[in-house]
């Protein structure tokens, strides 16, 4: 699944800057496989990636270097899970269920 992440990220148009490409891609490769392998679509492992970098960011000092480019990441992760959904035909609505579910367990 790591390989596709990274596969389908690099596909989107218009790219994503270099700085924030970098940093999604080391948060693809830090995700456990077992998180990622436990995603049913594209779109929730793209989400998972997003959250799992999100809840680092909770854990961190507010003025941790850093912190705004992995805030970004996180948003950009959330962002092509719903992209994803939509091209793949998958219901929005349970897409963000799901996440928001993840988010406040």
């Amino acid at each position: 699944m790591r390989r596709v992440l990274t596969d389908w990220l690099a596909g989107r148009q218009p790219a994503r800057p270099p700085a924030l490409a970098e940093r999604m891609d080391a948060a693809i490769a830090a995700v456990p496989e077992g998180r990622l392998g436990g995603a049913p679509t594209l779109a929730h492992a793209l989400g998972a990636v997003g959250l799992d970098l999100l809840e680092d960011v909770t854990r961190r000092e507010p003025q941790a270097a850093g912190l705004a480019l992995d805030l970004l990441a996180a948003d950009a992760f959330v962002t092509y899970a719903f992209e994803a959904a939509a091209e793949q035909g998958e219901p929005i609505e349970s897409l963000a269920h799901g996440l928001i579910a993840e988010v406040v367990r």
